[in-house]
């Protein structure tokens, strides 16, 4: 009689949380996430699946300003590094001014708070980093990636390159050491901006999120797709996040939306990352994949000036 009154109690509490979420008890959910054009298409790429599950689910969103958005001109260790993207929508969501907040998982830390849960949607965009070049640079950003015997040749260009991540500026030493590193920040249009204003030769950038943007084909024949095993990706890259708080109706809503692989594999990236104590202050790349029933993950701390690494 007791297993079957928590079964029955356990079926009247999913059909009551059916009927809140499918708009006949309630009906409205406010995101947070930040202004960015790229912040907005990725929040209503998440919009657009949780409709699609609750048709009669009303949501808004808002636009939070993160000390990150607000300070563009200042490297990102000097402002405070880890969370400079979240703070203020993780503020919200503790003051549940928002419901619901979506980031990028590689902005998030990788300690979160014990009262809020995340929901890691699939599939993972592409990974991988890339150059994005002026003029017909691009084979000399290809070369040194091509194999050894052009390395030395090309290594040595003294290329204007542009990238704000310290992981990034460590992985262009380590094959461009004559190259010149400048600082930048700003979103991905400021930052092509920057680049067709000849103020780089090339920027370093996720590829990701120009997939997001729907760029790739506008900077056809410009972009140098880097190779996973030779510059490896920052825990967390290409894979979104969906922030909540720790409630169990938020969570039996949600749950659906989580991808097991993906959520696997960037926790493994993270876990990583954690036991190092890194975060934007040292240059730690991270990648997990499944392979079959075994998930194998990749690591990688490298030195300052790119001379020295080490793989695990």
């Amino acid at each position: 009689m007791r297993r079957y009154k928590v079964r029955v109690i356990s079926t009247l509490r999913r059909y009551a949380i059916c009927l809140i979420w499918k708009g006949r008890l309630m009906k409205r959910l406010t995101i947070g996430t930040r202004a960015s054009k790229l912040a907005m298409i990725q929040t209503r790429q998440v919009i657009e699946r949780l409709q699609r599950h609750w048709p009669n689910l009303q949501i808004t969103i808002e636009q939070i300003h993160t000390v990150g958005d607000q300070m563009k001109d200042a490297p990102l260790a000097k402002i405070g590094g880890d969370g400079v993207f979240v703070t203020e929508i993780e503020r919200a969501l503790h003051e549940k001014r928002i419901d619901l907040a979506v980031h990028s998982l590689k902005d998030l830390p990788t300690t979160q708070p014990e009262s809020v849960r995340l929901i890691i949607p699939g599939p993972r965009e592409d990974v991988r980093d890339v150059f994005v070049s002026n003029g017909n640079l691009r084979p000399v950003l290809a070369e040194p990636f091509a194999g050894e015997h052009t390395k030395e040749i090309y290594s040595q260009q003294e290329l204007r390159i542009g990238t704000g991540s310290l992981r990034r500026m460590a992985q262009i030493r380590a094959h461009f050491p004559g190259a010149q590193l400048l600082p930048i920040r700003g979103n991905v249009d400021t930052r092509l901006r920057k680049l067709e204003a000849h103020e780089y030769d090339a920027i370093m950038l996720a590829a990701a999120g120009l997939y997001r943007l729907d760029m790739v084909e506008r900077l056809a024949g410009r972009v140098v797709y880097l190779p996973i095993d030779i510059v490896m990706p920052a825990p967390g890259q290409g894979a979104l996040a969906i922030e909540m708080r720790d409630e169990p109706e938020m969570l039996e809503l949600l749950s659906p939306f989580n991808d097991a692989v993906t959520q696997a594999t960037t926790s493994a990236e993270r876990m990583f990352m954690r036991r190092l104590g890194a975060g934007c202050f040292l240059p730690v790349a991270a990648y997990g994949e499944v392979v079959g029933e075994t998930l194998m993950l990749r690591g990688s701390v490298i030195s300052l000036d790119g001379q020295h690494q080490v793989l695990a």
